[in-house]
């Protein structure tokens, strides 16, 4: 087995959050091991472009950042060149599956039993339990010759871990201090109503007289966002973010003083940054995401004082269901610069869990 040759598969589905996180990790991965062999395939090579911009979104095959990358939908062009140099090593991102020509490389009867594949499907990040009992975790396929096992992202040391690149590991090293006059925050979310947020920081300006400057992330929250503060007389500094690199939005979330994301990706880098932040799950049926956003809350209880964790959480809930949290946000922006330091020892214990490149390569080292 040619534990260099590593193949990562992308099913876009959440426009930036799937290709987000692999392309991160593929950047992780060719950090720890410069002499990975790394092939990307990707269903919406547009996407993919956006967050990195040296990737053309009209070639079907080509090269860039070292890696060969193919379109997951070019059936002949896939085929020629994996038939030529099956994968030996394949992560699956999010139980994407795999391309109909790549699944008839894989079980194709007339390959040799000792041509061993081994599948690695990297899950979603949770913060439940359930993360620490299916990491490593063997899978069936429907071949002997063909491997599967679960590898967990998470927040314990009995997961993988989360993502440090070096370029967010840098940019989170020199993250700001609070300004005494400007109260920066970023803002990325899914469709919802704003008003609330926008009269909660019109009523934290006042109340504090700090500037608030909120940077307006591009997507779906931008014109929510936008029709409200307008309702509202344009309270506060807005300034409207075109979509960025991955590399540029990260520093973002590293230098401001609070954050709104969404999102597996952002969700990871809000907790690595050491900044507060509230997340917006995305909603499910029965209202499983609440689960999920119990599950992270409970991770952050140990670093914030009670009553500093009882508005967090009581608020955290509030957006999430989208109720009027207005006087709740209120409560949680004017604690933040008190929340700060239990949020930044929540990031630093995290980083001290280490690399999920680097756990990852050591596992794929074992096979």
């Amino acid at each position: 087995m040619d534990k260099k040759n590593i193949t990562i598969l992308c099913k876009v589905v959440d426009n930036f959050g799937d290709i987000g996180f692999v392309y991160r990790l593929a950047r992780a991965l060719t950090q720890e091991d410069t002499s990975l062999h790394l092939r990307l395939i990707v269903s919406d090579l547009a996407s993919f472009a956006a967050l990195a911009p040296e990737v053309d979104a009209t070639k079907d095959e080509q090269t860039s950042y070292g890696w060969q990358i193919f379109n997951w939908n070019a059936d002949e062009t896939g085929r020629r060149a994996f038939r030529q140099n099956p994968p030996a090593i394949i992560l699956e991102c999010f139980q994407c599956g795999r391309p109909d020509w790549l699944e008839d490389i894989l079980f194709d009867k007339a390959a040799r039993p000792d041509d061993i594949v081994q599948i690695i499907n990297i899950d979603y990040l949770t913060a439940e339990d359930y993360a620490d009992d299916f990491h490593l975790l063997k899978s069936g396929t429907r071949s002997p010759r063909v491997k599967k096992i679960n590898f967990m992202p998470g927040f314990t040391d009995k997961t993988g871990g989360l993502i440090l690149d070096r370029d967010f590991v840098k940019a989170r090293k020199t993250n700001s201090s609070y300004q005494t006059d400007v109260f920066t925050l970023v803002f990325f979310s899914y469709e919802r109503n704003c008003m609330p947020v926008v009269k909660a920081l019109e009523a934290f300006q006042t109340q504090t007289g700090q500037k608030v400057r909120l940077l307006l992330a591009a997507g779906k929250s931008h014109a929510p966002f936008m029709n409200a503060w307008k309702k509202a007389g344009k309270p506060f500094i807005v300034e409207s973010l075109s979509f960025l690199p991955q590399e540029a939005w990260d520093a973002l979330l590293c230098h401001s003083d609070f954050n709104f994301v969404r999102g597996e990706d952002s969700l990871s880098r809000a907790c690595l940054s050491g900044i507060p932040f509230v997340w917006q799950a995305y909603i499910q049926e029965q209202d499983y995401h609440l689960v999920k956003l119990s599950a992270l809350n409970q991770r952050l209880r140990p670093y914030l004082a009670p009553p500093l964790f009882s508005a967090y959480d009581a608020y955290t809930r509030a957006y999430n269901v989208e109720k009027d949290q207005t006087d709740a946000l209120l409560q949680v922006l004017l604690a933040a610069k008190d929340m700060k330091k239990g949020f930044s020892r929540f990031a630093d214990d995290l980083i001290a869990k280490g690399n999920l490149a680097t756990h990852l390569l050591n596992w794929i080292s074992t096979l």
